[in-house]
């Protein structure tokens, strides 16, 4: 169930409920005056009261009900009316916004990555008529944010904009799915996980996993260690000597898919080893 859905049943349900507990203690304080009016008129006018006619007076109670339900019904129905137009009006517009801003994103980052593309021909050309550090430092760093473009691009095209779903996600299911896109057999990967859920957003955790390994796999020397304490997650590997890091940009948006699945994120630099802490409580 979308979240806004959520949201306008939930607004629904309270109003509803509140008119329907002021109509009780209306109908039921009337039904005490009229009953304290009936018996006063018996004790003082007893020939008078033989003559009223109690059926007219519940009649008439009646009537007064009837016409309060159909006004609190018209009541609700045109609120729920005007609550689900703006409501509907305000999600389209923010899905408008969305699906604007992605489409902007993917289009520079497609034009950023052919201008990247079109250096690193360029740079090649150079290196080989011209050998010099100063272009091996220029490829470096336009190989770097090619990368950091692909990254973003990739996690752009896979992040869900319009329908986010959440259900319970095997975190054990998803390292052993993602572990697929790397060639393990290039690295010792010791593995040590146990099931463990998490209600989340399916598509996150897919990308939160993916990028950590794929930056455990690109800067270890020799070994990648996954394992599961309780609820928490831990990757580590050992890093490779003279590397240099990256822009920084996937472990940014792992960060902030964490924080968007309420998962808390840490890492830990030591001068060997890299390792990442996920916290599913």
């Amino acid at each position: 169930m979308k979240f806004e859905l959520k949201i306008f049943l939930s607004i629904m349900f309270i109003f509803i409920l509140s008119l329907s507990i002021i109509n009780f203690v209306n109908l039921y304080i009337i039904n005490q005056l009229i009953s304290d009016y009936l018996d006063i008129q018996s004790r003082v006018y007893p020939d008078f009261f033989e003559k009223m006619k109690v059926e007219s007076i519940l009649e008439k109670k009646e009537k007064y009900a009837t016409v309060i339900f159909l006004w609190e019904a018209f009541l609700v129905l045109g609120t729920s009316f005007v609550i689900y137009l703006v409501m509907d009006r305000y999600i389209k517009k923010e899905q408008r916004y969305k699906s604007f801003l992605q489409l902007i994103i993917l289009s520079v980052s497609h034009k950023f990555g052919n201008s990247l593309s079109s250096i690193l021909t360029n740079v090649e050309i150079l290196k080989n008529k011209v050998n010099s550090k100063q272009l091996d430092r220029i490829e470096k760093v336009v190989l770097d944010l090619s990368k950091d473009v692909k990254i973003l691009s990739d996690t752009f095209k896979k992040l869900e904009f319009e329908d986010r779903t959440y259900k319970n996600v095997d975190i054990k299911e998803v390292i052993l799915e993602s572990l697929k896109n790397f060639e393990i057999e290039e690295k010792k990967v010791i593995l040590n996980i146990k099931p463990i859920e998490k209600y989340a957003n399916k598509t996150d955790i897919d990308l939160i996993i993916y990028n950590i390994l794929e930056n455990a796999f690109k800067y270890s020397d020799r070994y990648i260690h996954i394992k599961t304490v309780k609820r928490y997650l831990v990757i580590r590997n050992d890093t490779k000597e003279n590397v240099e890091g990256g822009t920084g940009v996937g472990l940014l948006i792992v960060e902030s898919l964490c924080n968007l699945n309420q998962i808390r994120f840490c890492k830990k630099v030591r001068k060997k080893t890299f390792t990442i802490f996920l916290d599913f409580s």
